[in-house]
Order: structure tokens, then sequence, then C-alpha cells
């Protein structure tokens, strides 16, 4: 099966981004074209079986590799991004009171937020992390989206039918209900 040049590079741009739009912005030249518009043309090239075809070969080779590669399966990519969910702003974090004079010699409490140490982190505590940066603002921190790591879960477990490549067809709500069961089982819940 032969795809054109721009078919071929949205399927592995797909593959990546696992975001039909984003790999439509990519692959053609939408730049003049509106959201709604770029959403409805990488519908229907996800929609064409020739790209169904392709993508779902990539998403094969892509999990081989990891195997492979990287040793990680279905259990442990799930309980990595069970971490990522749990995460919270509040474990980087300390608010803390100070006192401080003013310019009059007066005493008064300032409250401040202290990044805390990072030699005392966890290891997941640091996966969690996306960046830290110097802003205006002075230092961001900016964890893994909780949006993200929720939507890859539920696609994971096939509440996204159109996403889930593993059945062409919608989930009933028993087969919805034996995935949970699954994913409670491999999260040791």
């Amino acid at each position: 099966m032969k795809l054109t040049k721009k078919r071929e590079k949205f399927c592995k741009e797909y593959v990546k981004l696992d975001n039909a739009s984003d790999a439509y912005r990519r692959s053609y030249n939408a730049s003049k074209m509106s959201n709604k518009t770029i959403n409805e043309c990488a519908s229907k090239l996800l929609a064409n079986p020739k790209i169904a075809a392709r993508v779902s070969e990539l998403q094969r080779i892509a999990a081989e590799v990891a195997e492979k590669e990287f040793r990680i399966d279905s259990k442990e990519l799930l309980n990595h991004l069970n971490i990522l969910r749990k995460s919270s702003i509040d474990e980087y974090i300390d608010f803390v009171a100070e006192e401080e004079k003013d310019e009059q010699g007066n005493h008064k409490m300032v409250h401040k937020l202290k990044f805390k140490p990072f030699n005392e982190l966890t290891k997941d505590q640091l996966m969690c992390i996306e960046s830290i940066k110097e802003g205006r603002n002075g230092i961001e921190l900016k964890l893994h989206g909780k949006d993200w790591t929720i939507d890859k879960i539920a696609k994971h477990i096939g509440f996204y039918a159109e996403h889930n490549y593993q059945k062409n067809n919608d989930l009933s709500k028993e087969e919805r209900e034996k995935r949970i069961a699954v994913l409670k089982e491999k999260l040791g819940k």
C-alpha cells in the first residue's frame, strides 16, 4: 500500500502526537484553514481505510520497538500514566510564612511559595515534571498534563472507540466494564 508523501507524514505524525489535527497541520499547508476545517480534513483522512491501516501498522511497529528496546509493557505504561495522573503541585512547593521588615522597620508576616529541594523529591515525583524554566515572574515548574494523561488511560481502556484501533466498533457497556476491571487489576487495585 503506497501513500503519498503527505499522507505518510500524516500517519507518522498522528502516531507520534496522537492528535489528528496537529498531525494534519504538520503534514499539510493549513496556515489559511480554520480549526474546524483542519479537524474535518484530519477526520476524513483517519477514516480512509488505507490511512487507518497504515496508522495501525505504525502503532504496532512502535509497540514492538517499545517492547524490545525499552522493555515496556501495557502494565508498566499504565503505572507510569497513573503516577502522572496522581501528581499534585503541592508535592513540589511549600507555602511558608516569613517575618520581614517593611520600609518603616515594622515587622510583618509575608506568605511565599518555595520549591522543595529537588534532592528530596522521589523518582516518581521527578518523572512528573514536564519542564522548568525561568519566566518573567520567576521560575516556572510545569507538571505533565492531567487531561492528556487521563485521555491516554481512557483511550487504552476503550472509552473513545473512534481512537481505539483495537476495535472498530463502539464498546458495549459490558466490554467497557471488563476493560476497567483489567485496568484495575494491572494497577493492583
